[in-house]
């Protein structure tokens, strides 16, 4: 049995398009930075910080609703999330440790040419 190369060309020249879109390149640009959550006293006394660093789930949505991917941030608030350059609006999952977190949307963009650093903060409903 004699195999044709021509018959199977298209096969391969198929293969070798979806291989190649495979090859992923470095991903130079995201998001970075430290989420706060405040006030975390009722009373607010000058020169005082009244608002902490906290660990929490975060997810990420592109401008038409589209969930993209989700970060944690560690027990010193500080996160970082490779993203595409574009428009995303990051909100705190259910279970983050401030009052009403998936109405706690922050609008961020990332920047072309670099990773984009940015402190986020969110309210706890302590007054």
């Amino acid at each position: 049995m004699k195999v044709r190369f021509h018959k199977y060309f298209p096969f391969i020249l198929l293969m070798f398009f979806i291989l190649s879109a495979c090859d992923e390149k470095e991903l130079t640009t995201g998001l970075t930075g430290t989420v706060f959550r405040g006030p975390i006293n009722p009373v607010a006394i000058v020169g005082i910080l009244n608002d902490e660093p906290f660990s929490a789930e975060f997810l990420v949505y592109d401008n038409r609703d589209n969930f993209i991917i989700s970060f944690h941030s560690d027990d010193e608030g500080k996160f970082s999330v490779a993203l595409p350059p574009g428009e995303y609006m990051i909100i705190p999952d259910k279970s983050a440790p401030i009052i009403s977190p998936e109405h706690q949307i922050k609008e961020v963009t990332v920047n072309p040419d670099s990773i984009t650093s940015l402190d986020l903060y969110f309210d706890t409903g302590i007054r």
